[in-house]
């Protein structure tokens, strides 16, 4: 009775977040909207800070739930089938509603209609380039640009998009659906990886990942095609435990859905290389990684062309897109100063120092994991002092540390739990700079920073002190398995 009764409350739990899922769709609707534009976001849906606050008193309720579900198996147990399934549930009202967060799904489906139905590259050729294209106003600012995705990505989304029908609804449930997928998955590996932990742990760290509301919004809203670069990159880290080629050319796969993944490989192959003894194992184990690597990256880029079109098209982005971002706050300070040099330069300038900042942290964390640091820890930290150090942040970017904090079972959790923390205030970010910035700043961008930046990346350090992810002690263990 006392197991049932505990397996009850973790499913009222889920039924109250349940509730709360269901009323995003009722608010944002993506089936009247799916083919308007101008491309809608949580302003147009919601444009007073009533409306605002009304969404943001939402997601923290879903968190508060979350973090109450968390607390509760990590104390008590559970299996994994109860997890996923509610995850699950959760997803199905989220497949409908419109991607408030992030609209790229519909660029996915438009990319895919580059290379499906007009045969051409889209790591080269912008959709603009097709003006009698139906679904070209839903480019929006992005019309002019190519594909900053990996050929792998591009060639499943031909593959959607011809599966879809050319249906832009069928299309962007699709691409939603794939997100899911992967989401789900990365539950289950996450699973996998804690077999020799504790069951409460185990299962504690699987709901982390698999019920958080920020990452349920970004995939199974948004669609965001992280959840599948996540996906390769967790699944080869796990399989180069027993093939360790085998796994890393996967993670390989990662890297060709979105080039951001390969700042992972470099620790995964490290970390591997260094546990081999002999000199001659290290150079086979080199020699094999490398012409894999360059074998899937030739497949993949067959059909697109020389991968160089995309290293450029990365590095424009990389050099000239600016947002919101710590050294954007720093670049608004000194032009309200007055300081006698143009944005451009300074945007220059801080897009260089920031490069060699994260070079140089990069060169560090993965020395350490040569003199022995764990690997995936080191993958979390690279990642975020990516998205520390770009000009450029977007709230996706707060997925990448966070899964390879949960996998590394380290027994320190103020790193994971900071990273719980940020994917929480990276997320409650976008009514700083939407509804708080137009309807009480008086859209002043450099106020909006103020406010934004530490609340976004100096709370969740805050917050993970005062507020950690401790799992409480636990003599319970389920008898089986649901």
């Amino acid at each position: 009775m006392a197991s049932l009764a505990k397996r009850y409350s973790l499913w009222l739990l889920a039924a109250t977040s349940l509730v709360g899922y269901t009323l995003l769709p009722i608010f944002f609707p993506l089936l009247p909207h799916v083919n308007r534009a101008p491309l809608r976001d949580i302003r147009s849906f919601a444009p007073s800070l009533a409306g605002g606050v009304a969404y943001g008193l939402l997601f923290l309720t879903l968190y508060a739930v979350y973090a109450i579900a968390w607390r509760r198996v990590s104390n008590r147990g559970a299996s994994i089938w109860p997890i996923l399934a509610a995850g699950l549930l959760f997803c199905i009202p989220l497949l409908l509603t419109y991607p408030i967060n992030a609209t790229d799904v519909f660029r996915y489906f438009i990319r895919g209609r580059v290379t499906a139905v007009y045969d051409e590259s889209a790591l080269a050729v912008p959709p603009s380039a097709f003006p009698q294209d139906p679904y070209l106003p839903l480019a929006g600012e992005w019309a002019d640009e190519s594909s900053p995705y990996g050929p792998l990505w591009e060639l499943l989304a031909a593959a959607g998009t011809i599966l879809s029908g050319q249906n832009l609804l069928a299309g962007v449930l699709l691409f939603k659906t794939v997100a899911v997928v992967a989401h789900l998955g990365i539950g289950a590996l996450i699973w996998k990886a804690g077999k020799r932990q504790p069951q409460a742990q185990r299962a504690a760290n699987t709901l982390l990942w698999t019920w958080n509301p920020a990452l349920l919004s970004m995939f199974a809203v948004d669609a965001h095609n992280d959840a599948l670069m996540i996906f390769w990159l967790v699944f080869g880290t796990l399989l180069m435990k027993r093939h360790p080629l085998l796994g890393f050319l996967v993670a390989v796969l990662a890297a060709l859905t979105k080039p951001i993944s390969l700042l992972a490989l470099p620790f995964l192959f490290v970390a591997h290389w260094r546990e081999l003894s002999a000199g001659r194992a290290r150079l086979r184990f080199l020699l094999a990684a490398v012409a894999g690597s360059v074998l899937l990256t030739a497949i993949t880029f067959a059909p697109f062309g020389s991968p160089l079109e995309l290293g450029i098209r990365l590095l424009q982005e990389a050099s000239d897109a600016v947002g919101f971002s710590p050294g954007v706050l720093i670049i608004l300070i000194a032009q309200r100063l007055g300081i006698g040099l143009s944005v451009d330069v300074m945007t220059d300038v801080g897009a260089t120092l920031g490069s060699a900042l994260f070079a140089a942290l990069a060169v560090l964390l993965l020395w350490r994991v040569w003199r022995g640091m764990h690997s995936l820890r080191s993958i979390a930290y690279v990642f975020a002092a990516y998205v520390v150090t770009a000009l450029t942040f977007r709230i996706w970017y707060s997925t990448w540390p966070f899964v390879w904090l949960i996998v590394s079972d380290d027994k320190d959790r103020r790193a994971l739990s900071a990273s719980f923390w940020f994917l929480l205030t990276a997320h409650l970010s976008i009514l700083i700079y939407g509804h708080i910035r137009t309807g009480i700043l008086a859209g002043d961008f450099l106020v909006a920073h103020l406010i934004g930046v530490p609340f976004t990346f100096i709370l969740p350090i805050v917050l993970a002190y005062y507020y950690p992810l401790q799992e409480q002690e636990s003599d319970w263990r389920l008898a089986t398995e649901d």
